[in-house]
Parts: C-alpha cells; sequence; structure tokens
C-alpha cells in the first residue's frame, strides 16, 4: 500500500492510500473522508475596504464619507479607525473597536461630531459591512485626507477618501471710473469664497480678458478676488464669480455715456463734484447766519426796523442769490463730467 500526499486547487491537502493491488475502494473512501467540512483546514477570511474617492460638502452641513467592506461582511467584531493623513494615526477622527467607540485619544476639534453613517439607506449598516464615517457641522479645517482603516485578527486593509468644503461668497461688486478716450475701467469684488473662486468677464457678445485677477485669504481661510477690466463707456458688462461645479453669483452693469468726456485730466468730474460740495456748504452757513441774526433783532423788541430791517433783509439777500447762481454755476460744470451707469 502507497500514501501520497497533495494538494488541490483551494489550497487543502489531500490524502491518496492506494493498494499495490489496485483497490480504489481504499482511494475515493480516504479522499472523501478528508474532502469533509469537519477534516478542512481552517481559512483566513480576507476582505477589501472600498470607498469614494472625493465628497464635497457646504460648510456647516452633514457628510459622510462611504467606506464599505466587499461581500457586505460584517464589521461588528471589527476595528475601525478614521483618521486624517498618515501621521494622525494616533489621534483618530473616530475609533471602534471591541463593538463600542473609544473617544480617549479622538481629535479634539471632532468631539461630538462624528458617528458612523450610511453610504446609502439600504446599506444595512455595520452589520452589513458599511462603517461609513458621518461628519456633522463640517468646518473649512475639516477639508483634506481622510483614511478608512478596518482590520480583524487575520487580515487588514485601508482606502482613502479626500473631503473638500465650500463655501459661497457674497455677490460681486461692481464700480466704475471715467477714463479718457470714451473709455470706463470697471472694478469686480467679490469676498468670503472657499477653496478659491473663479472669476470672469464678459459682454453681451463675448469674453472678455481682465488686466487682472488678485486672490487673497484672510484668517479664517476664505478667499477675496479682485479685478479690472478697461471697456467702451457705452456697453453692457457682467462680471461672474462662483465654484468649480456651482452655478456662479453675476453682476451686470450698463453704461450710458451721456455726454463725451472733455479732454484733459480723468480726474476733473471729481474736482467739479467737490467745488460742489464747498458752494453748498457756504451757503448752508450763509443761511443759517441770516436766520440767527433776524431772531436776535427780533428779539431786542426795536420797533424802528420796519423800514431799515427790510433794507437789511434786501441787502442780506444779495450775497445768498450770489451763492446760489455759484451752486447753478458748479453744477454745470459737474455736468460736463457726467456718466450713466445703471445696475441689473
Amino acid at each position: 500500500m502507497s500514501l501520497f500526499i497533495h494538494w488541490d486547487p483551494m489550497g487543502k491537502p489531500r490524502v491518496t492510500i492506494a493498494a499495490l493491488t489496485g483497490n480504489r475502494m481504499i482511494y475515493f473512501w480516504f479522499l472523501g473522508f478528508l474532502s469533509s467540512p469537519c477534516c478542512a483546514a481552517p481559512v483566513s477570511e480576507t476582505f477589501t475596504v472600498s470607498v469614494k474617492s472625493h465628497v464635497s460638502v457646504q460648510r456647516g452641513h452633514t457628510a459622510i464619507l462611504p467606506c464599505w467592506l466587499t461581500f457586505s461582511q460584517s464589521a461588528e467584531d471589527m476595528e475601525v479607525r478614521w483618521y486624517q493623513g498618515s501621521d494622525e494615526y494616533d489621534t483618530p477622527v473616530l475609533l471602534y473597536k471591541a463593538r463600542t467607540f473609544d473617544y480617549s485619544s479622538q481629535k479634539p476639534s471632532y468631539a461630538g461630531r462624528v458617528s458612523f453613517g450610511l453610504k446609502e439607506e439600504t446599506s444595512g449598516g455595520i452589520k452589513a459591512g458599511d462603517v461609513s464615517l458621518k461628519l456633522e457641522k463640517a468646518t473649512i479645517e475639516d477639508a483634506g485626507k481622510y483614511i478608512c482603516l478596518v482590520s480583524s485578527f487575520d487580515d487588514y486593509d485601508s482606502a482613502s477618501i479626500s473631503l473638500s468644503v465650500t463655501e459661497t461668497g457674497h455677490q460681486p461688486l461692481l464700480s466704475a471710473v471715467m477714463k479718457d478716450n470714451n473709455k470706463v475701467n470697471l472694478s469686480c469684488q467679490s469676498d468670503g469664497w472657499h477653496p478659491k473662486p473663479e472669476l470672469s468677464w464678459s459682454d453681451t457678445k463675448t469674453a472678455l480678458t481682465p488686466a487682472n485677477v488678485l486672490f487673497s485669504k484672510n484668517s479664517a481661510g476664505f478667499y477675496s478676488v479682485h479685478s479690472w477690466v478697461l471697456v467702451s463707456s457705452s456697453s453692457e458688462v457682467s462680471c461672474s464669480v462662483g465654484l468649480f461645479n456651482e452655478e456662479p453669483k453675476e453682476t451686470r452693469m450698463r453704461l450710458k455715456n451721456s455726454l463725451v468726456l472733455e479732454s484733459g485730466s480723468s480726474s476733473a468730474g471729481w474736482v467739479a463734484f467737490g467745488i460742489l460740495l464747498v458752494v453748498l456748504a457756504a451757503f448752508g452757513a450763509l443761511y443759517f447766519l441770516y436766520f440767527r441774526k433776524k431772531a436776535i433783532k427780533s428779539k431786542s423788541g426795536n420797533d424802528t426796523t420796519d423800514g431799515a430791517n427790510l433794507t437789511n433783509i434786501l441787502e442780506e439777500n444779495e450775497p445768498l442769490l450770489s451763492k446760489a447762481s455759484w451752486q447753478s454755476a458748479a453744477l454745470l460744470e459737474a455736468s460736463k463730467h457726467h456718466g450713466n451707469f445703471t445696475f441689473i
């Protein structure tokens, strides 16, 4: 009788005993006995961790970072560790082991904001291998790379997922400054964005190329954007600011230059406006002094002011009328630099 030991394609041992006489009954009896479940060698159960590559969430909202085991294996008796980056293993975002959550080494900024979530409503939760991370009240600081690590007594596996936290900024603010040769320098500014937004200019026909686009970031991590473009004084221009794959915010301005700008410095209009303010201030001061003097004279009880007081009033009105004529002249000067700007 001969004894032969070999391995089948599943990795299980097979023993073959064959008599020298070629007795096939003994061969098949031993083969069936060793193939039975009670005699099969134990095999370690392996698994694979799967995740969604990227998740985006609005600041202040709840994010679900999907992570699950293949073949819907239960993870109740496994250890699940969520952490940020390879250097923060010891300060996990969320740690589950021995069928409970362990918060002893949790990163403080996530306290009270994380738990297991569902990658979909019908996933079955941890009993079906769904160990997705639920992150509430997302902040700008939460953005980054997360690692989902699942381990059992026999095996372990991990996968990474990136989270971006967005914030929609304010409506763009447009302002215009008149330039020479019937040109207008338009400025567009918007703040309160995250991450860095995209800005574009356009008129009614085509896209416009801005002179410059500048970004700045405040201490809270929000971005501001500022841009300029030189356009014709009679055109309709729009400035749009927004995040990638989101509807942008847009502000439009219609320019109507009713009077041609005279040759010379483009700041002449501002000079005329300043003169107008000075004239109005002087007129108000004289008006105040006139009524003050009138009140003093009426309080003194002098009854002989019928004719003389009337003369004085007329004399006092003369400079006021002169000042009024100055006001008209200043308004005429300011109108020479007038331009109509309409927001739509």
